[in-house]
């Protein structure tokens, strides 16, 4: 007999309904003790007769309406753990809550752990690995580039790559084979070239895999943006402009801002650490100094610069490079103030540094916000380049770990083919391959595995 879990699947706190989620081969006994329709006891044939079906009816403790819900019952295996399940839809009141939970627990339910219903789900074959550990990241995404990804994962993008990893060793492994079986016979091999620019592209495949997972990952804990520059260009003001609140100081005399001010905000999805620097300038004044070397830290450490101009002054190019040319590359170069630009001012002027540099230049005023929607986009596609975002695929920890394991095999396979092994050899690091790529859809026995996964789901999943 498998025992029965019971567990509250909806957030804590007050809402408009609750779900209280039963699963194990006593769901049926537990339903009729706790179940009325018209102040009579739900029957089993009733019930089975009304599967997957909405039943309003009343929840009861001791033959006392506790509340009127929805209860659904789905039979096993057409449920999502694959044993019998129940959902009750009460209000979402916590306590009523609680009190129902309590006496599901009385009627021979045990509290469940966490990810337990998924992890049934998983053991009876309902969803594999990946797309459990897909269904944990898709509930506590932080942001909506992370719930894009979780629900590329969620929908088996996951298992396509590994079931094209897995096939092509297959393919690989064929061949080696029958060239060790058949070698004697008067057979046509793929050459040992073609077979090594096979294992290239599946190793090629495997690290771009893991490239891709981890940039996404850094996008997910946050991206670093720094503003930076001279005084009085507007760094405080713009800072100010993207959060929507007064975080930094504005004055116009230089030298305000005496360390980094740092805060957290959202765009589009992605999760930002926007950082205002020190305007960088010549100064005698210790703290300041030390205030200008944090910013230049921060600047080297970011992932994206916006450098500030002031366009109402006038633009001295080689004063210009002198300070900032060793953080020009790959950076935002925002000419603020435009609303105010100096007579001689020419954004023409910009073009070289353009090129040279590889930067973007864009125009703005924080007075009047002119400007400010592309310099969002200039950020956002810093941020992910829309050329190659829509193919990138997240992996968890552990399905990094076999991916990487997979690519240290195949390197190893290749430099025995270029030294001249024979294919006994290098297929011993193909059958190695093939082990983890198993490992990432296929079945775990080890519980202390399987223990850490689930643990980092909520309790009603």
């Amino acid at each position: 007999m498998i025992d029965t879990i019971a567990a509250l699947s909806t957030a804590q706190g007050p809402g408009a309904i609750g779900i209280l989620r039963v699963s194990g081969s006593a769901v049926l006994p537990i339903a009729l003790a706790v179940l009325q329709k018209n102040g009579s006891p739900l029957t089993e044939e009733f019930i089975k007769n009304q599967k997957r079906t909405a039943i309003f009816c009343d929840f009861v403790s001791a033959d006392k309406p506790l509340d009127q819900i929805v209860f659904f019952y789905f039979p096993s295996p057409n449920s999502y753990t694959g044993e019998d399940l129940a959902e009750f839809h009460l209000h979402g009141n916590p306590i009523l809550l609680k009190r129902a939970l309590q006496i599901l627990f009385d009627k021979g339910a045990r509290p469940a752990q966490k990810g337990e219903f998924t992890k049934r789900a998983y053991l009876n074959g309902k969803i594999n690995l990946s797309g459990a550990e897909a269904i944990g990241r898709l509930i506590e995404a932080r942001s909506r580039y992370e719930l894009e990804l979780a629900q590329k994962n969620v929908f088996g993008e996951i298992t396509k790559l590994s079931s094209k990893i897995r096939s092509d060793l297959i393919s690989l492994k064929a061949e080696c084979e029958a060239e060790i079986d058949f070698s004697t016979e008067d057979l046509t091999f793929e050459s040992l070239e073609e077979r090594k620019n096979r294992m290239i592209s599946l190793k090629n495949l495997c690290s771009k895999l893991i490239k891709d997972s981890e940039r996404a990952e850094t996008l997910i804990l946050q991206s670093t943006v720094v503003l930076f520059g001279e005084p009085n260009t507007g760094k405080s003001s713009l800072m100010n402009l993207l959060i929507g609140k007064d975080r930094s100081i504005i004055s116009d005399i230089p030298g305000t801002t005496r360390d980094y001010i740092a805060e957290e905000l959202s765009l589009d999805g992605i999760p930002i650490r926007l950082v205002d620097t020190a305007g960088i300038r010549e100064t005698s004044d210790n703290i300041e100094q030390m205030g200008i070397e944090r910013s230049k830290r921060e600047a080297d450490s970011a992932n994206v610069k916006l450098l500030l101009i002031d366009a109402s002054a006038p633009f001295d190019k080689s004063s210009f490079l002198t300070k900032h040319k060793e953080r020009l590359r790959g950076s935002i170069l925002v000419a603020n103030k435009i609303d105010e630009k100096h007579k001689d001012w020419n954004r023409n002027q910009f073009e070289e540094l353009e090129s040279e540099f590889e930067l973007e230049f864009t125009e703005i005023s924080c007075k009047t916000k002119v400007g400010i929607p592309h310099l969002l986009e200039l950020l956002k596609t810093k941020l992910i380049s829309k050329d190659n975002s829509e193919d990138v695929v997240l992996l968890e920890d552990r399905q990094r770990f076999h991916i990487q394991k997979i690519e240290t095999s195949l390197s190893e396979a290749i430099r025995l083919m270029e030294d001249g092994a024979p294919a006994e050899i290098y297929i011993q690091e193909i059958n190695s391959s093939l082990k983890e790529i198993g490992e990432v859809n296929g079945h775990v026995d080890n519980e202390e595995i399987l223990g850490r996964i689930f643990s980092k789901f909520c309790v009603g999943k």
